[in-house]
């Protein structure tokens, strides 16, 4: 695995395209890992900055959120949280998002 991005929270590594078609990078925080494809890694980060607001759930009555759950068919997904981690988390994704993309970029604006 090809490391993408990572910081004092987890860290994202590339998956070889032998691998999955599905998932191409794994998240790992701490000792989990969470294998993702591009649109999972894009649906995590509108749900962190969902997280920044406050929840409006009869069990948390206005306050912020501590905790982000995604669910899937395969999988439920539940992480605790404080403004701090959704820091890192978003800083996280956004730098792998960057790094899948800057060849693209580069490529772009190629000048020929």
């Amino acid at each position: 695995m090809e490391l993408l991005y990572q910081n004092g929270y987890g860290s994202i590594y590339k998956m070889p395209k032998n691998t999955s078609h599905i998932c191409e990078m794994q998240l790992i925080v701490d000792t989990v890992g969470i294998f993702l494809s591009r649109e999972d890694l894009n649906h995590l980060l509108s749900i962190v900055h969902k997280s920044y607001e406050p929840c409006t759930c009869a069990d948390c009555g206005g306050d912020f959120c501590n905790k982000i759950w995604c669910s899937n068919p395969l999988i439920d997904i539940c992480l605790k949280v404080d403004e701090s981690i959704l820091d890192h988390l978003e800083d996280l994704i956004r730098g792998a998002q960057f790094m899948l993309d800057v060849n693209a970029t580069l490529e772009k604006y190629r000048i020929k």
